[in-house]
């Protein structure tokens, strides 16, 4: 039994989707809680799979929840379909737009499969290959041409369906090999996509691409956070836009980083990664080539201290079965050194780490979430910090048992809401509630 009062927001078979999971979770400034989550469709397992990204609103503080909005979703279907998966949110507080960070990847394509590569070229148009290994460009009219810029009858329409002249010739979303009309398909590799709402969630854009702007050619895989961003408030990077991503190299291997905005959102670029340069075990790394499992730092979350500085945890592979740190005093674009919480106790996997709002007593309060187990997901443990994250005097466990990813958020009314996955048959991740409770630092402190 949870130690706090929860509620499944999303369950198995809810809204039409065997699975869910992967929580992502913010409060807007007009107080609306938003939830996102992984729907998979047919089975809980990462992509390949078909994978669509959703979220429900509260407008009461998480007491009631608003139907299921799917925001994004692929061609392809079941365990061949493709996957928009691992939402990550964050409010510009200037401007009021909401943004939802997502990674694609096609059919038959998760994280170990991706190629390395952006899949656009220079001019940011979408790379397509025929059987051959020939390329063409698709143009935003949805017009291919070939490489060489000459027009072909070859058309995509908004759903990725392929066309020549009128004649149906595959989608270029499907897994290669599965439909006998194939003709193009996109880059077997990983999208970074971003959707924004400007009206506090009730509509979303289209996806637009980020690839072209934050992703290098020898990187494979490219993902979010999962969780939140955050918009700095102090110094001369106050507005930027931050989200965490994590991505991998040609052999593989895994490093986090930070990409941000100072244009609310037009363009992005991403930071160094703290594997860049960081010294470990005798060795100089850098995220292009790291090969060796101990050094992978992966999903992330982040925070910003009154003073500017930038706070990042890090799910990480050394062994050591504790949080990874490390803070930045430019905003995200470099890294000081990795250094380990032995408070934060973790079985590698995700957390969740957000800022409670300044009360005016001089105290940093940070909240952070996750599973207090060197071995399994469970004994799900929610601490508090006052000195900005040094010490970690106050912890409650909020879930005796399954604890999986989680994500917290501050609710207009002051308490804290936290969203998690709870699994109730370890031989059946299929069933698997997304819970929602709430807490108060008193009765976190008491």
């Amino acid at each position: 039994m949870p130690n706090i009062e929860t509620q499944a927001i999303f369950y198995p078979d809810y809204a039409g989707s065997k699975a869910y999971r992967i929580p992502s979770m913010i409060t807007t400034r007009k107080g609306t809680v938003i939830a996102g989550i992984d729907a998979r469709i047919v089975d809980q397992t990462d992509n390949p799979n078909q994978i669509e990204v959703a979220i429900r609103r509260s407008g009461d503080n998480g007491k009631t929840w608003n139907p299921i909005q799917r925001l994004v979703a692929f061609a392809g279907e079941g365990l061949d379909g493709a996957a928009a998966i691992d939402s990550s949110l964050l409010q510009d507080e200037e401007t009021g737009t909401l943004f939802m960070l997502y990674m694609h990847t096609p059919g038959g394509i998760g994280l170990w499969a991706s190629e390395a590569g952006v899949g656009f070229d220079s001019k940011g148009n979408r790379k397509l290959f025929d059987s051959a290994g020939n390329t063409y460009l698709l143009s935003e009219d949805g017009k291919v041409i070939d490489f060489e810029g000459n027009a072909t009858d070859y058309t995509v329409d908004k759903e990725g369906y392929v066309f020549k002249g009128d004649e149906a010739q595959g989608n270029i979303y499907y897994k290669k090999g599965i439909d006998s009309n194939e003709s193009l398909l996109e880059a077997r590799t990983s999208f970074l996509q971003v959707i924004k709402s400007d009206d506090d969630g009730l509509t979303w854009s289209e996806p637009r691409e980020l690839n072209p702007l934050v992703k290098e050619e020898w990187m494979r895989f490219i993902g979010s956070g999962p969780g939140c961003g955050i918009q700095l408030k102090h110094g001369e990077k106050a507005g930027r836009l931050a989200f965490p991503i994590y991505f991998s190299n040609k052999t593989g291997h895994m490093s986090c980083a930070l990409i941000y905005s100072d244009d609310h959102g037009v363009t992005w670029q991403r930071g160094e990664s703290p594997n860049d340069g960081r010294e470990l075990d005798g060795e100089t790394l850098t995220a292009e080539t790291i090969s060796d499992h101990k050094q992978m730092l992966t999903e992330s979350q982040v925070i910003e201290l009154p003073n500017g500085e930038l706070k990042y945890y890090l799910r990480n592979h050394y062994g050591l079965q504790r949080t990874a740190v490390t803070t930045s005093t430019d905003g995200g674009k470099t890294w000081g050194e990795v250094t380990f919480d032995m408070t934060l106790v973790d079985p590698i996997c995700q957390s969740s780490v957000i800022l409670y709002p300044d009360q005016g007593d001089g105290k940093v309060r940070v909240l952070f979430s996750n599973p207090d187990n060197e071995t399994k997901r469970e004994k799900g443990t929610i601490r508090l910090s006052e000195d900005g994250g040094k010490t970690w005097p106050y912890s409650k466990v909020i879930e005796d048992s399954h604890y999986g990813y989680s994500c917290l958020t501050v609710l207009k009314n002051g308490e804290i809401g936290v969203l998690f996955e709870k699994v109730y048959d370890y031989d059946n991740w299929n069933n698997m509630d997304i819970q929602f409770g709430t807490f108060t630092l008193d009765w976190l402190k008491s």
